[in-house]
This record gives C-alpha cells, sequence and structure tokens, in this order.
C-alpha cells in the first residue's frame, strides 16, 4: 500500500511541476532517486517531454493574456504598420492613431537581442544602424530624446522567439521596455528581449537609464 502511494505521490508531482528533478521528486516521496526514475520509466513519462509540453502550454496561455504578442522573428530590420490598438494595446493614447512597428535581431556584445521600436513618427527607411533602432527615428526627435521610464521583465518568450534567441525550452528571457519621450510627450515604445545566461544590468546615477552587458 505504501508503494503504491509513493508512485502515485511521484508521479503527481512531476505532473504538476515537470521543472522539479528527479532528486527534488523523491526527496518529496520520501523515496531513492533510482525508485523515481524506475516510476517514471513503468508509467513512460519523460521529465523532458512534459516540460517541453508544459512550456507550450504557458505560450499558448501568454498569448491569450498578451494581444500583440511576437509571433514570427525576422533578423534583418522589418518595418510594418497598423493602428496602435493593433501593435501597441498597452498604450491606451495610441488606440486610434497609426504606428511604425520596427524590429530586428542583433547582437550586443556576445549576447543576441531582438528589438522593437513603436513609434507615431514616420521612420527614417535606409538608414544604416549603429547602435539601435532609435537611429530611424527623426533627427530633430532624436536630438531631444529623453528616457522617462524602464521596465523590466523576466518572461518565457513566446513564438519563435525563444528558438531565435537561442534558448532552450523553458528558459526565460529579460523583457526592457523603454518609454522614450520628447518634451514629455510619449513619441516611441523600445522593447528589447534578451537570454539571461550572463547578462548583467547596471545602473548609474549618471546615466538616465540600465546598460546592458555581460558578467566577468
Amino acid at each position: 500500500m505504501m508503494e503504491h502511494s509513493i508512485k502515485a505521490r511521484v508521479i503527481a508531482l512531476a505532473q504538476s511541476d515537470p521543472y522539479l528533478t528527479v532528486k527534488d521528486l523523491a526527496h518529496a516521496a520520501g523515496t531513492t532517486t533510482p525508485y523515481v526514475r524506475t516510476i517514471l520509466s513503468e508509467a513512460e513519462l519523460s521529465l523532458h517531454e512534459m516540460r517541453r509540453l508544459y512550456a507550450r502550454r504557458l505560450e499558448r496561455h501568454q498569448g491569450k493574456e498578451r494581444p500583440g504578442e511576437i509571433q514570427a522573428v525576422q533578423a534583418e530590420l522589418t518595418i510594418t504598420k497598423g493602428s496602435g490598438s493593433e501593435l501597441c494595446p498597452s498604450v491606451t493614447r495610441w488606440a486610434n492613431l497609426e504606428l511604425f512597428l520596427a524590429s530586428t535581431l542583433h547582437k550586443r556584445e556576445s549576447l543576441l537581442c531582438y528589438e522593437q521600436l513603436i513609434t507615431q513618427k514616420e521612420l527614417r527607411v535606409g538608414t544604416g544602424l549603429s547602435h539601435s533602432l532609435r537611429e530611424l527615428l527623426p533627427a530633430d526627435c532624436q536630438e531631444q530624446l529623453e528616457v522617462a521610464e524602464q521596465k523590466a521583465e523576466i518572461l518565457l518568450p513566446a513564438g519563435e522567439l525563444g528558438n531565435a534567441l537561442g534558448l532552450e525550452i523553458g528558459d526565460h528571457a529579460l523583457r526592457l521596455t523603454t518609454f522614450l519621450t520628447v518634451q514629455e510627450e510619449l513619441v516611441a515604445l523600445e522593447i528589447r528581449w534578451l537570454g539571461l545566461d550572463g547578462l548583467v544590468l547596471q545602473w548609474s546615477r549618471l546615466r538616465p537609464e540600465l546598460e546592458i552587458g555581460l558578467g566577468s
């Protein structure tokens, strides 16, 4: 009877949280790691496969919760046009405006970064980039650009984004959102996605925004 209880507990724990390790499952069920492996094998359960399916379910759930989530990633610079309610539903004042969305995949030091810029300003198509998508904004706008706010979030990337960043299934990423203003008016939203491995965020009172770098 006790053996049946241990088996049931191991299986229930693994199904409820597939990111538990074999050692974690053994400790929680009060048994040994070899016996946990035997239980999973007899039940034809693979923690790796369960984690993959769990991550897929999270992706679908996040897609429902966050309209406008990234579905396709292209490495080259891409510029599209759409309504504010479609491209940036989080900014209600832009809901009825026509917006431009620029996106590109590039490297910051040795980190892959997927960058997006959403703005009501007409972008300077054909302009070469040396640092960021902000360089596509009109010259007079760039001269007065200020960082009003930044928001850093750790999220599970949906769609093709995880693959584009070189992440394993279930790996989380940093989403850094920067609100760019001119004379206190919001002119652009910059969104940067990066993997967490080796990532370092630095802030200084001498600079208005977080700096992205690598740990030593």
